[in-house]
Parts: C-alpha cells; structure tokens; sequence
C-alpha cells in the first residue's frame, strides 16, 4: 500500500466487527511498531498484546474512552529501565511510544483494519491488569479490529502551517 494513501485515509475506528483478527496480523502490526525511531535508538517500550475477550473488557471497563470491546488492545508501554539511561528518557520514551503507535496504526490499516488510541484510560489499572511490573508504564491503548463502516474524513485546518517563523504563511 502506497504510504500516502494510508497517511490520508487511515481514520480513527471505536465500532468494530466480531470477526477475530488473525495472529500473523497482529504480528506484524507489532514488528512495525518495533521499527518505530526511537532517540539514541533506546528503544524504550514494551508491547501487551491483548485478545482475550475477558481481559479486552477488564481493561474497557477502566478506560473511559473505549466505548466498545475491539478484538484486540494493544498496550502500547515504556520500559522505565531502559528510558532512564538517557537525559530526558522518561519524557521522550512517551514520543517513541507515540511513534511505534503510528506505525502500528498503518500497518493496521494496511492490512484493512481499524484502530483508535485511547489515552482516556486508568493507565495504572490497566498495568494491573496486564501483571506488568512497575518498570513498565502504559502509555497509551490501540484498540484493533475489522471496522464496522468507516468514519468519515475530518477536515483539517491549513491554517496551521508556516514558512521561515511562526506567523509567515507563504514559502
């Protein structure tokens, strides 16, 4: 799939099919996160991939921004160990997670399914529930499946975009 084409049309699903997602999919949605850049390449995260319909609804229950259960969540966490190697670690572990996130996202897409970050969540509840230690900090959820139907396209302020300084929006 063309990387524009994902970019433009990708779009934030909540409400998905009850069809089950393949495991080699959610493997690679995975290994595309992992290729996510990272600074000074510490690589500064950790993945809970969760399917079991029980758990997807434990941690729905304790995330205010999950309106229905997906097939799948992907816990999306920093490694608190590795991020405190580097000045500013903790902070910027949160922009690499952010990163592999995007990446996963598109690889999803690419693969015709939908997905949506949730950060309305109880981030220590649900690493409660995932039995990470306290090293491992949730940062963010993407919640996975088939779409049922696909949202429209939200415009988009050009208005936001400038040239040489803040201000100056011609080239």
């Amino acid at each position: 799939m063309e990387v524009e084409r994902a970019i433009l049309e990708r779009r934030s699903v909540r409400q998905f099919s009850k069809r089950p997602l393949e495991r080699q999919d959610l493997q690679e949605m995975l290994r595309a996160a992992i290729w996510a850049p990272t600074g000074a390449n510490a690589q500064p995260w950790a993945f809970v991939c969760v399917t079991d319909p029980a758990a997807v609804h434990r941690i729905r229950v304790v995330s205010p921004g999950m309106f229905w259960d997906p097939q799948a969540v992907v816990s999306v966490c920093s490694d608190q160990r590795k991020a405190g190697r580097f000045r500013g670690g903790p902070e910027l572990a949160r922009f690499d997670c952010a990163m592999a996130a995007q990446n996963l996202m598109l690889r999803a897409f690419s693969l015709g399914l939908g997905s949506c970050v949730i950060r309305s969540t109880n981030l220590e509840a649900v690493r409660l529930i995932l039995e990470a230690p306290e090293y491992i900090q949730p940062e963010l959820l993407v919640i996975l499946g088939y779409p049922e139907g696909q949202p429209p396209a939200p415009s988009r302020d050009p208005g936001v975009v400038y040239w040489q300084k803040y201000g100056q929006q011609e080239a």
